[in-house]
């Protein structure tokens, strides 16, 4: 379909040359690649430039100095509530698929005959507390940030993020 010339020959293009970057961004899913990261990230080293560089003169550059700091506690909230809801997402899916390996495992052995009942108790009350904890240590990092709903609005949509 599309063909480059180069020194006078014609070759195809590859095929993962067609694709645009944003493309492959989205196929590994990385938290980097969600425009509202971008964002936050270009609002919060423009509002940490503010703040950090002289006064300046002007209605609207006096204006948006005075709001820096705000804008630094939001968005810093919000990158931080974002990777927390993203790191906890991928680690209740880890914990899930080891916790059903092991019980896949544990069920061939009681099919082979040998008595499950206590690793199968033990692996399910891990896994309860694996997923406490995560809740927990999340609580416990929102709690510790300045703008909760900021924060709240990140991890919803960090955790969403595959």
């Amino acid at each position: 379909m599309f063909r480059r010339i180069k020194k006078k020959l014609v070759e195809p293009l590859h095929p993962k040359e067609l694709q645009r970057p944003k493309k492959l961004l989205r196929k590994r899913r990385s938290p980097l690649s969600a425009k509202s990261v971008w964002l936050a990230v270009a609002l919060l080293v423009g509002s940490t430039t503010m703040v950090s560089g002289q006064p300046k003169s002007g209605a609207l550059a006096s204006w948006l100095q005075s709001h820096a700091p705000a804008v630094m506690t939001v968005t810093s909230s919000y990158l931080a509530g974002f990777f927390i809801g993203w790191g906890a997402r991928r680690t209740i899916k880890l914990t899930s698929i080891i916790t059903g390996a092991a019980l896949a495992i544990i069920g061939l052995l009681v099919s082979w005959g040998w008595d499950g009942t206590a690793a199968e108790s033990w692996i399910n009350s891990a896994n309860t507390w694996v997923g406490e904890s995560v809740e927990g240590v999340g609580r416990h990092l929102v709690a510790l940030l300045p703008s909760a709903t900021a924060a709240g609005a990140g991890g919803v949509l960090g955790f969403r993020r595959k």
